[in-house]
């Protein structure tokens, strides 16, 4: 279920009404991270010219291990910017847009449904706040737990993300032509599904361009999880 769904949102990409909101979700992250981006590369920058790649220290001689933290930091820098800034504000961004990637699918794949219950812009961006805060705080755990364990924070980006995005982005689309009530309890029957989805989403979230995508995939994605749940 979950490879069909995914297979069908990927193949809509091309849609143009899907293209003009990731042209719409880029250009308002561009404003909103731009300035911070650039202040983060020119420290980068800066420090990578200061700061040797190795030291002569007394009684041990020439150690080089600082070169790790100091070569290519402003390659790392921009890693670390796309992957734990760029994609929490993308998915929050995408968030408020998403009743149009929801529509283009519907139009395109669910004919004839019923009237959906639009929720207003007040509504979908109070909704797209509240998942940026816990996108950046998930996003920001991980990050910690990288300097104590760098095997571990991969695991722990990509799991909590992949809840994340599972649950709110499924439970968003239910909202649509669903009692908030009916809505929420879809997502907690299925919740092992919609989390295995939302890992699969979360996997290209440390990708960076490709973590631009994965909002549209996974609303399309949820939608189409949505109708065949609903119709099972």
């Amino acid at each position: 279920m979950i490879r069909r769904a995914l297979t069908r949102a990927v193949q809509q990409l091309g849609d143009p009404r899907l293209v003009k909101v990731l042209f719409l979700a880029l250009a308002i992250t561009a404003l909103i991270t731009g300035p911070f981006l650039a202040v983060f590369l020119v420290i980068a920058a800066i420090l990578e010219w200061v700061l040797p790649s190795s030291v002569d220290l007394p009684w041990f001689g020439q150690v080089g291990f600082l070169g790790v933290f100091t070569v290519g930091l402003v390659s790392k820098t921009s890693w670390v910017f796309w992957t734990y800034v760029m994609s929490p504000v993308v998915v929050a961004i995408i968030g408020v847009l998403m009743e149009r990637i929801v529509d283009a699918v519907e139009a395109k794949h669910y004919l004839n449904l019923p009237a959906v219950r639009h929720q207003t812009f007040g509504q979908m961006l109070a909704y797209g706040l509240r998942f940026l805060a816990l996108m950046l705080g998930v996003s920001l755990a991980a990050f910690v737990i990288s300097f104590f364990s760098g095997v571990l924070a991969p695991l722990v980006f990509i799991a909590a993300n992949g809840y994340l995005i599972g649950r709110e982005y499924f439970e968003v689309v239910a909202l649509r032509r669903s009692p908030i009530e009916q809505a929420q309890g879809q997502t907690q029957d299925n919740i092992a599904l919609l989390w295995l989805a939302g890992i699969f989403l979360a996997v290209f979230l440390a990708i960076p361009v490709v973590n631009l995508l994965v909002p549209i995939v996974g609303v399309a994605t949820f939608t189409h999880l949505y109708h065949k749940i609903f119709s099972a």
